[in-house]
């Protein structure tokens, strides 16, 4: 006669049943984020390059102070254009727990109608309000035109950000690769050559790039038509519950836009204001330079929304925790790699864009610092928003952003573009510091782990490597060399730290999987 359990047995079976459902949720949900960033890494990195060279080409054709007026005309617009993406992240929370088809079309009319109405009226406005902001600002002629070329293109760039949100909802990585990260810069690159040798006229170039947003959004829109089955659709249930829904949970972060982007863009209406041309081009491009370390975080957080979304509907608690400690420290890994040969080689850095921009070459640590900070907690505005916290991110911008105004202003006028550029290390470390603190509070989640110490010990390596061999050799070859022989060093570290199981079983997952997929071809 079988024996009776004892209730510490059946405590314990429960107990390893809970943990082995924790384990293969986890397990599921890193493989589609890692999948996404995987497969994106490649285009955003294809996409960064090109930006580089549509900048480089630029700031090599036209003087540093041309180049800045064009760069900062251009930032403005976009201070608008994230205001309007606002009422975008709506898609990425309802999209995946739609529960039909015509819920699916109805999420996605509503989106779409409210995001062109938005940016139709913002580019109206600016376009009204160009005279005037050149005569506050006291910058040419020249500057007016950009702006009215750029208001002009406001809602054809907002579209071509609304279809992508939808590939992400969908967890398209492949028409989300193309479209954004291929196609757009492409086409940028082609009209800033064509307008720098063949029209010799950034005019020439912002029509183009403005053009070539458009564009390539309406492709992938009758893509997503025709591969997806979308259609039109106000309505899912004939009472209109879904325009409710969709603008109650979106209005919060659409008001609270205001404060983030006058975090990340507020500081282009400064230099409009008080600093010259040439400055705008500088902090362009050191913003453009520091944006290049998030390229880890920017390919886990393509498809980390949607999985979000769907672990927190499921009240998967323990699994959500467990994906955000994981991916901030392959996030941390990758982010302390590409900033370490950036900041030791900077002269060579800034040495692409012209011999203007190497003067201005001891700024360029401010913003691959500011960066770093942003990314070192991992997705934590992401997380707060597919938690329904979005009021609570909307209070921390808020706080973030009256800081920012009270310490901008004085350290731009006090110490000019290095001052800017503090106010702008500052902000973003604020910012992602508070984030952190709520989430936790409201949610009980966080980044870090003891495991996050090992990059930042193999970072020490890879930062000696390098200065070693700056100081050793010659520069170019210091920059090549070092820069490999650096992280040889640290991928070497790394490994004799030692990966984690989940780690080590989501590489075999990846592997397993493309290996597939390539012997099917």
């Amino acid at each position: 006669m079988p024996s009776a359990s004892s209730p510490e047995s059946d405590t314990a079976r429960s107990d390893e049943h809970s943990e082995a459902s924790v384990e293969a949720t986890l397990d599921d949900a890193l493989e589609r984020v890692a999948h996404g960033a995987t497969v994106s890494i490649p285009g955003i990195l294809f996409q960064r390059a090109l930006t580089l060279a549509f900048t480089a080409v630029l700031t090599n054709g036209f003087s540093a102070g041309a180049y800045g007026v064009f760069a900062v005309a251009r930032r403005l617009q976009r201070f608008l254009l994230h205001l309007a993406l606002g009422f975008r992240s709506g898609l990425s929370r309802f999209l995946p727990n739609a529960d039909s088809d015509a819920e699916r079309d109805a999420l996605l009319t509503v989106a779409s109608l409210l995001l062109l109405g938005v940016a139709t009226l913002f580019g109206a406005a600016l376009y009204v309000a160009t005279p005037l902001a050149v005569t506050v600002t006291g910058e040419s002629e020249r500057f007016g035109t950009f702006l009215r070329i750029f208001a002009v293109g406001l809602p054809a760039s907002v579209w071509l950000f609304t279809v992508a949100e939808m590939f992400r909802g969908f967890e398209a990585v492949g028409p989300l690769t193309l479209t954004l990260r291929i196609a757009v810069p492409t086409g940028q690159l082609l009209v800033g050559v064509a307008g720098t040798i063949l029209f010799a006229d950034l005019a020439a170039v912002a029509l183009g790039v403005v053009a070539v947003m458009g564009l390539v959004g309406v492709v992938a829109a009758v893509w997503l038509a025709r591969d997806r089955g979308v259609r039109p659709r106000l309505r899912a249930d004939g009472e209109g519950s879904i325009w409710r829904r969709y603008v109650r949970y979106t209005a919060p972060l659409f008001a609270g836009g205001f404060a983030t982007v006058v975090q990340r863009l507020g500081f282009y209406p400064l230099i409009a204001l008080f600093l010259s041309g040439v400055a705008g081009g500088v902090f362009s491009v050191g913003v453009l330079l520091g944006s290049l370390v998030r390229l880890p975080l920017m390919g886990i957080n393509q498809f980390i929304p949607p999985v979000a979304a769907a672990l927190h509907e499921e009240e998967s608690r323990a699994a959500l925790s467990r994906l955000y400690h994981v991916t901030s420290r392959i996030v941390l890994v990758g982010v302390t790699a590409l900033s370490v040969p950036v900041v030791v080689y900077r002269e060579a850095v800034m040495a692409l864009f012209g011999p203007t921009f190497v003067e201005y070459a001891p700024l360029l640590p401010g913003f691959v610092v500011a960066q770093y900070g942003a990314c070192a907690a991992g997705s934590v505005g992401i997380l707060l928003t597919m938690t329904d916290n979005q009021r609570a991110l909307l209070l921390v911008n808020t706080v973030v952003t009256l800081l920012l105004i009270a310490v901008a202003v004085p350290l731009t006028l006090a110490y000019d573009l290095p001052g800017l550029v503090a106010s702008y290390l500052l902000m973003l470390t604020l910012n992602n510091g508070f984030e952190v603190a709520v989430l936790y509070r409201l949610e009980g989640l966080q980044p870090f782990t003891r495991l996050h110490l090992q990059p930042i010990a193999a970072g020490a390596v890879l930062a000696a490597v390098t200065l070693g061999a700056k100081a050793t050799l010659p520069s170019t070859t210091a920059l090549v060399v070092g820069t490999a022989a650096g992280l040889a060093a640290y991928a070497a570290v790394l490994r004799w730290l030692g990966f984690t199981p989940t780690e080590r079983r989501l590489a075999e997952t990846l592997l397993d999987r493309y290996r597939t997929r390539l012997s099917r071809r």
